[in-house]
């Protein structure tokens, strides 16, 4: 089976799957989909799937751990380009 990204994927110990489950249990419906007392699998479905299409802003708290993980990155990425340049000289 081939993964498209308009078809659904589920998450399991190695991560996304196309190893659909054979039935959705009602656990997993919670856990995916966040199913709500009284609503059916396809309402949750549909639900996540257009909350999941919503943009919002970054909070102040998200926006300074995303500057910091950013820093952090970019000062790792110039330490390894510079090893790298030494150990090929």
């Amino acid at each position: 089976m081939t993964h498209r990204d308009d078809e659904p994927a589920f998450m399991d110990d190695e991560g996304p799957s196309n190893d659909l489950p054979a039935f959705i249990s009602t656990t997993n419906a919670r856990e995916l989909y966040g199913l709500r007392e009284g609503e059916t699998v396809a309402e949750a479905i549909t639900r996540h799937q257009d909350e999941g299409a919503a943009v919002r802003r970054l909070t102040p708290d998200e926006m300074a751990e995303l500057r910091r993980d950013m820093a952090e990155s970019s000062a790792w990425a110039r330490a390894e380009l510079a090893r790298r340049r030494k150990e090929h000289k």
